[in-house]
């Protein structure tokens, strides 16, 4: 459709979105393709269906910061990585408030203040997304969601998060995190949720919807899995109801041997297999996976 709408606007149509190009009407589609196209070329009937079509993209949001430019123009047109050679990993928190957020320098203090390292991409007064360079490999549930009842009281408004994956900093970092993002879209349109959800609890309802997709799972997940002994070690883990001592009798394996392997998956993967819904998230991506190699 992209395609199509270039072919037909021609030289009035842009997927090289800024907010320096004046006079564009911008929109978004499902998959996260920024397009633009010169409103003086659109009639209003064309108008009204592009946004039923897609979602207007706001570029009334005021100056991105020089980073979060990079992340847009990478996300969603032709910029090359905005991470450094340095960086391993990156974790995106996908963010939307039921009311625009009308101050939104000192949202983003905050959220400094919260997230360390980390950029936000506006993608409109209500919602966007928070990438966070070196992330610890497991999250801190409880200090997320203090942090959020916090912004709701200090900025009247009723905001959600979707944490996302441990993602690699690699060439298919881009299509994973608009997947991710698309799933949570999908889930915060179309189900009631909580204000804090992460991507193994939304995990489920991604295979309800269909919006699982061999781009979505983390490299370093389907790294791991390349494991045998591995794979074959979180497989009676998770048949012995996340008990070490008897995962070990049951391999033949020192105890401290099935801890160990299952703190470098931990650390490797961010999913804390430790406990029930991580584990049982982290079974169903394995199960997917081993479908889809026959």
């Amino acid at each position: 459709m992209i395609e199509k709408l270039a072919a037909h606007y021609k030289d009035a149509f842009s997927l090289a979105y800024s907010h320096e190009k004046k006079g564009y009407k911008w929109y978004k589609t499902d998959e996260g393709q920024v397009f633009g196209i010169l409103s003086e070329a659109v009639t209003e009937e064309e108008k009204n269906l592009l946004t039923t079509l897609y979602t207007p993209y706001d570029p009334g949001l005021g100056e991105h910061s020089e980073r979060s430019l990079k992340w847009l123009h990478y996300l969603y047109g032709d910029g090359g990585p905005p991470f450094t050679p340095s960086a391993d990993a990156v974790r995106c928190y996908y963010f939307f408030s039921r009311q625009p957020v009308s101050d939104r320098q000192s949202f983003e203090e905050a959220m400094q203040g919260s997230i360390p390292s980390s950029t936000i991409l506006w993608i409109s007064q209500q919602k966007g997304i928070i990438f966070e360079d070196h992330p610890e490999p497991v999250i801190d549930k409880e200090s997320i969601d203090q942090w959020i009842d916090s912004f709701t009281s200090d900025f009247f408004i009723e905001l959600y998060v979707c944490i996302g994956q441990l993602n690699k900093l690699d060439a298919g970092v881009k299509e994973r995190i608009q997947s991710e993002q698309a799933g949570f879209e999908v889930i915060c349109q179309s189900f009631r949720i909580k204000q804090c959800i992460t991507f193994s609890e939304a995990l489920p309802v991604f295979f309800l919807n269909g919006s699982v997709t061999d781009q979505l799972f983390s490299e370093f997940l389907t790294e791991s899995l390349t494991d045998t002994e591995l794979v074959q070690t979180l497989n009676v883990y998770f048949e012995c109801n996340l008990n070490v001592s008897l995962t070990a009798k049951k391999l033949y394996m020192h105890r401290n041997s099935v801890q160990y392997r299952i703190d470098k998956f931990i650390e490797k993967t961010g999913l804390d297999v430790k406990h029930f819904h991580e584990a049982a998230a982290v079974s169903l991506m394995m199960k997917y996976i081993e479908q889809m190699a026959d």
